[in-house]
């Protein structure tokens, strides 16, 4: 999430769950980055569940057409969304199982976009690294390995920041980038929006669509995927963020989970493992 300047104030109790009153200045709120939040009938798309076998952990996936794409407002592309109800009460226990899906489904993005380990591949973590419930893209790409003093390094990792701190829009950084380094591929990660306080840090959603900077705040910057960067871009993504609005307020307010730097901690290195693996 770009682009927004964010204060936590203080701590406020909604459905059993703590959550962070964050001010934000924007105005209609109407946050998800989630494709299955999108309101519209996902039939079509050949959206349908997996279990994942343990802990009510389910995989939802399916395919966005180019004819779907406008009504649904996501881009075209493979989407898969891991659910893991109990994360945030069971993280450790969770580690295997999220790792073992995670590391098959984006197996399938890769080479379905035909990006190699030998590639040329391009990190890049979106958000702001002051504030923590939209640091998720940063922390991961922190965590990623890479060989910079080796002459055939070919993993590079850049964290462009937002707009309000650089005056710089991450998709122009991205883009000059890519061409400066003659990049193959390109792996984005992004603390996303929910509708849903019961999915902040519950669920990862993952695509070979890439993503839109700011879409959930209606502040839509350049779309970053393959249309836009001429490569193919992987999307990776983590709810921490949900408008006050979606629970009934009338104040526009940005919450976020208490337990947020937990999360951010645990899931920021699983992320980074399982890429250290694919890639």
């Amino acid at each position: 999430m770009e682009d927004f300047l964010v204060f936590f104030t203080l701590f406020f109790q909604k459905s059993g769950q703590a959550v962070i009153f964050c001010r934000l200045f924007v105005q209609n709120l109407c946050m998800s980055d989630l494709i299955d939040e999108c309101g519209q009938d996902l039939t079509a798309c050949g959206y349908e569940a997996e279990e994942l076998g343990k802990f009510g952990a389910t995989c939802h996936k399916l395919f966005v057409q180019p004819a779907h794409a406008k009504a649904l407002g996501f881009e075209r592309g493979h989407y898969f969304i891991l659910n893991a109800p109990l994360l945030p009460l069971m993280m450790q226990e969770h580690e295997k199982l999220l790792k073992d899906a995670l590391l098959c489904r984006l197996s399938f993005l890769l080479k379905q976009n035909k990006i190699k380990k030998n590639g040329r591949i391009l990190f890049v973590g979106i958000g702001n690294p002051q504030v923590p419930a939209d640091s998720f893209g940063v922390r991961v790409v922190e965590k990623i390995g890479i060989s910079p003093f080796r002459k055939n390094n070919r993993r590079f990792k850049l964290m462009p920041n937002v707009f309000v701190n650089t005056g710089l829009n991450a998709y122009d950084i991205i883009r000059l980038v890519v061409e400066a380094f003659d990049i193959s591929a390109v792996l984005l990660f992004d603390s996303l929006a929910t509708a849903k306080l019961s999915r902040l840090g519950c669920s990862i959603q993952f695509n070979d669509a890439g993503l839109t900077p700011g879409s959930a705040m209606h502040n839509f910057g350049v779309p970053i995927n393959r249309q836009s960067l001429n490569v193919p871009c992987i999307a990776l993504g983590v709810p921490m963020m949900i408008s006050s609005k979606d629970l009934g307020e009338k104040r526009e307010i940005v919450l976020t989970d208490k337990g947020v730097e937990e999360q951010l901690e645990f899931l920021s290195n699983l992320i980074a493992q399982v890429l250290d693996e694919v890639l």
